[in-house]
């Protein structure tokens, strides 16, 4: 985009995600505050374009993650990426798509982190749990509410993630009861 054409609003409302590198720490952060760090298409490309450059740059020795805005690390896909599916067929390509991005975070050769301020939910809580470590500030809430909400799937790769670091008897309280256990807990 150039510095003579404004960005539309519809272009805005996509969000982006920031890479910065300072020295040997990689930055990214989920930049879409007004919708909790929502991630759109867009986000996921650009994310997946900042994990590429972090896997291909040697002086890179740590990853930071997280939300801008300070209420979420990332509030899940937004559902108006949803909007277009017409059959289950849509949400096995989306499952698909998003576990490539997510691996590739996953799949870093560097320690990844994630700073979790606020909300980090569905896809948000994939991202934060792909990450080595997870910094969380008081009241941090966690969850796969999809029960609750749009009632889709989870890849069975984030499933395995999620129960690896968490236990199965958590994992199926945040999925069948859509829990969004705090932090604390």
């Amino acid at each position: 985009m150039s510095p003579q054409s404004p960005a539309t609003a519809t272009e805005q409302d996509q969000g982006g995600v920031r890479f910065t590198k300072d020295g040997a720490i990689a930055r990214l952060i989920f930049d879409r505050p007004r919708a909790r760090n929502a991630m759109t298409w867009r986000m996921y490309e650009e994310l997946a374009e900042a994990c590429a450059k972090i896997a291909g740059d040697l002086s890179i020795r740590v990853a930071v993650l997280r939300g801008a805005g300070g209420k979420a690390f990332v509030a899940g896909t937004d559902i108006e990426q949803f909007r277009a599916f017409s059959s289950g067929e849509d949400g096995i390509v989306y499952e698909e798509k998003v576990e490539k991005y997510v691996s590739a975070l996953e799949a870093l050769p560097i320690p990844t982190i994630a700073v979790v301020e606020g909300w980090a939910v569905g896809g948000g809580m994939a991202l934060a749990n792909a990450c080595d470590f997870r910094i969380a500030t008081p009241g941090a809430r966690f969850g796969v509410p999809i029960a609750r909400t749009l009632g889709n799937c989870l890849s069975a790769s984030n499933v395995r993630r999620l129960a690896a670091t968490l236990g199965v008897s958590v994992v199926k309280r945040m999925l069948l009861l859509a829990e969004t256990p705090a932090v604390e807990e």
